[in-house]
């Protein structure tokens, strides 16, 4: 998925104030989370389609799995250029990786799960609006993490405001999954 997003990066371009001063703007994060997501749904889409999961459990786990790859990866070059701040910057992604790429693809991999159902996978299902709902929450929840804003002096806030309404999304995602679960052991169960 690292790839994918890399190559996906080719195709935005950052504003002016990123470039001389380090700062994103609002587009220069909306921009990073829809390549970095797009990349990670990407990866997700792969495997749903090869092993054709039809469970929403299935590609939350997938999502989550695809999702902590990336996480991996991204602290690891955020890391290897931290310098003096090498603690710091592992600390505070050790902290923040329960609210960040897990829970954002597994958002997304639950959603596509949901919308392909036991159909094959096409990707005409990544334009359905329940599945574009869920992709602009993640990029959005993405976007804002980036951002790098403050509440009452603390980026932390933001991170924990913003973790907690990831796992509510993941959350319901769950219940619809554990429902779908029930209802076809119903279903069984009455054959």
């Amino acid at each position: 998925s690292l790839l994918t997003t890399m190559i996906l990066y080719q195709f935005i371009t950052f504003s002016s104030q990123e470039k001389m001063y380090g700062v994103y703007t609002w587009s220069d994060t909306i921009g990073i989370g829809i390549a970095e997501e797009l990349g990670k749904l990407l990866i997700v889409a792969f495997f749903v389609r090869e092993s054709n999961y039809s469970h929403i459990l299935n590609g939350i786990l997938i999502g989550a799995a695809v999702g902590a790859g990336f996480a991996t990866f991204e602290t690891a070059g955020y890391i290897y250029n931290a310098g003096d701040h090498l603690i710091d910057v592992a600390l505070l992604r050790a902290v923040t990786a329960i609210g960040g790429h897990v829970i954002w693809t597994a958002i997304t991999g639950g959603a596509l799960v949901a919308v392909k159902g036991k159909r094959p996978f096409s990707f005409k299902q990544l334009s359905q609006r329940h599945f574009l709902i869920y992709f602009g929450i993640v990029v959005c929840l993405h976007a804002v993490w980036d951002k790098g804003i403050s509440f009452l002096g603390s980026e932390m806030i933001v991170f924990a405001f913003l973790t907690l309404i990831g796992w509510g999304v993941v959350y319901q995602l769950i219940n619809i999954g554990l429902a779908e679960i029930e209802s076809e052991k119903n279903i069984s169960l009455k054959d």
